[in-house]
């Protein structure tokens, strides 16, 4: 004869089983401890994760961003680049930012204007000009032949260049640079759709990573050849 018992009665005799004695209680005590255990484990990890603030990385530290792998090197200050751009914008002179950048994308791309944010204030004294904004360094220049605007191979790693117009503090206008390091902050994006206008693109997580930055050297490629007088 074929019984008719709900499933769930007959489930019962099988759990009394399992739990019917001492040994076997301990051990479903021991599952169900090690389960809420690691879960509330998890979430303490998140937890303190995010009250842990921003990540911090090493200058010359490479940083995954999502379509790059960036290394920031290195600061500087400096009036011998771009020196017709420089006078158009009515600057001191150019803060640069140097960064390796490796495109870790399956496309060849620019490197993303906001791939690096200065902090609202520069050391020295300096301040941007203009309307210069923190997370736009214009222009761009790849550092091993001062090309403006370079646009990246994937799987090849260059030295690119990020210029932001600057006010130098003083009448003498003296360009020099702070013997101090420069904060500089380091999105990270990921690849989604997107709700307006369709597509998918490299979008901003919310996630940074701060970088201190040594004064450096700037790279002598970029630097503007000397002026020669017409007739020499």
């Amino acid at each position: 004869m074929t019984s008719t018992a709900p499933k769930a009665a007959r489930g019962v005799p099988l759990l009394r089983a399992v739990v019917g004695t001492w040994p076997r209680r301990v051990a479903l005590a021991v599952v169900l401890g090690t389960v809420v255990g690691t879960t509330a484990a998890g979430g303490l990890a998140r937890h303190d994760a995010a009250d842990a603030g921003p990540a911090r990385a090493a200058a010359g530290e490479p940083v995954a961003t999502g379509p790059f792998d960036l290394t920031v090197r290195s600061w500087s200050v400096t009036d011998a680049v771009q020196v017709s751009a420089l006078e158009d914008s009515g600057a001191d002179a150019w803060l640069v930012v140097v960064v390796g950048a490796l495109d870790t994308d399956r496309e060849s791309r620019r490197l993303d204007r906001t791939a690096v944010t200065l902090p609202d204030e520069l050391p020295g004294g300096l301040a941007r000009a203009g309307d210069a904004e923190p997370d736009r360094p214009d222009p761009t220049l790849l550092v091993r032949d001062a090309s403006s605007y370079p646009v990246l191979s994937p799987g090849l790693a260059d030295d690119v260049a990020l210029l932001w117009p600057v006010s130098v503090p003083g009448e003498s206008g003296a360009v020099s640079t702070p013997d101090e390091p420069l904060t500089v902050t380091v999105p990270t994006f990921r690849y989604r759709d997107m709700t307006v206008g369709g597509g998918r693109r490299w979008a901003e997580t919310g996630a940074v990573t701060l970088v201190d930055v040594p004064a450096g050297a700037v790279p002598p490629e970029i630097v503007d050849p000397p002026e020669t007088e017409d007739g020499w």
